[in-house]
């Protein structure tokens, strides 16, 4: 006699309630918003014993392999689907930063890889930033501009801190109205995707991860920051051969006048003809002592105004604090009323292939010089470098000051001997 045989294919837990479950949905959503606010890569995630303690603590009594089957369905029901994309011309562009580090000058650096593309075309410009400030990514969207010519209909963001300025509940997100500001002048839409959805924003984080291993998986040794910068460029011009950037073009906005995204400060210019910018200094033209100037800051330059006239423009510092950048063309006006000031003034020192050229041409005719830098001071200075060299070889020898001298000495030795 067979045994009694029982069908349990749709028997149910009778004690997994409606109640229960909707306390692990409660559970699963705070997992959610952990996982919002501590990031995707987080270990802090409740294991399916820990999620069994809260239930049990909160009366109810079922197996923990019941309630690890139930926790399985639920975590994959919310897996995300990725939806294919078909983008018109001129559409939008994306945006994202990635980390790369790199060995320069032989020391290991963390950069920031800017990287904007367009989705329709599959043009990716980029850039390398030593931060992801609010700076960086206002000029980076201006540079990406300008290198493509024209504006897109919409932006897409995720949600980096200088895009959402606060979370308002669990979907809800206050943009940074600098960055409405900054849509607003170039007249594009501003779309953030939900946090942590990758399939929403798909094409620039894939553009992350290519530009990023093409251009310094082989190569991540660089003597200075410009040069790793140079060979992204060149890498860059490779990746973008085969895109549609040009059929593209028709379909783009009008471009504007770049948008003013420097951090502007007021300054006295001191007794030196210094001004302080983030705990380093730059010189200005020494007419301007005691006076206010306006300071523009970039993320690689600074530009100083007065009275709505450009007086001075430096390479920014950014490797350390407390140095100072001078330009000896700022000085003119006092060297030549003190051109003995000249042979051990810091300005000059500063510059040691300009200190070089004085001292191999110059260390006897310093007003001659000073003279040539005022004659050529708006040329760029490797200009006015070969200038001066050029200009000492075309002078004619002056007679050293001892040679009648020693002409003397030499014919009373003649007429005693």
């Amino acid at each position: 006699m067979d045994p009694p045989s029982y069908d349990s294919s749709s028997r149910q837990p009778r004690k997994y309630s409606p109640e229960v479950d909707a306390l692990l949905d409660q559970i699963l959503e705070d997992e959610e918003e952990k996982t919002r606010l501590l990031g995707s890569g987080h270990k802090q995630q409740l294991t399916c014993l820990q999620i069994w303690d809260l239930i049990r603590a909160a009366g109810f009594d079922i197996g923990l392999s019941t309630l690890t089957k139930r926790v399985k369905e639920k975590r994959n029901r919310h897996r995300e689907c990725f939806i294919s994309q078909d983008y018109e011309p001129g559409d939008r562009f994306e945006y994202d930063f990635g980390e790369v580090k790199l060995m320069i000058n032989g020391q290991r650096k963390t950069f920031y890889l800017a990287v904007m593309t367009s989705p329709w075309s599959g043009y990716r410009a980029a850039c390398l930033y030593e931060n992801r400030k609010s700076q960086v990514f206002f000029e980076s969207m201006i540079r990406f501009f300008n290198e493509v010519g024209e504006i897109f209909r919409e932006g897409v963001y995720d949600n980096m801190r200088n895009v959402v300025s606060k979370f308002i509940g669990r979907n809800e997100k206050e943009i940074n109205p600098e960055l409405i500001r900054f849509a607003h002048y170039y007249g594009f839409r501003v779309n953030v995707t939900n946090a942590f959805s990758g399939n929403e924003k798909g094409s620039v984080e894939r553009s992350v991860e290519v530009v990023r291993n093409k251009s310094f998986a082989l190569k991540y040794k660089f003597d200075s920051l410009e040069e790793a910068r140079m060979w992204l460029k060149d890498r860059l011009d490779e990746l973008n051969k085969d895109t549609k950037r040009k059929e593209e073009q028709p379909f783009l906005k009008p471009l504007l006048p770049d948008y003013e995204a420097a951090q502007i400060a007021e300054r006295i210019v001191n007794k030196y003809s210094l001004i302080s910018v983030d705990n380093n200094q730059y010189s200005v033209p020494d007419n301007l002592i005691g006076k206010k100037v306006r300071v523009k800051t970039y993320t690689e330059t600074i530009k100083v105004y007065y009275e709505h006239e450009q007086v001075a423009e430096h390479q920014r510092i950014n490797d350390g604090k407390q140095k100072t950048c001078f330009d000896i063309r700022h000085y003119l006006s006092t060297l030549r009323k003190k051109p003995g000031a000249l042979r051990n003034s810091t300005a000059l020192k500063a510059d040691p292939e300009l200190k070089s050229i004085y001292d191999s041409y110059f260390s006897e005719k310093p007003k001659e010089f000073i003279e040539i830098l005022t004659r050529h001071k708006d040329r760029p200075m490797e200009e006015i470098k070969d200038l001066l060299r050029i200009e000492a070889c075309q002078a004619p020898q002056r007679q050293s000051v001892y040679e009648p001298l020693a002409a003397q000495v030499e014919e009373y030795q003649a007429l005693f001997a």
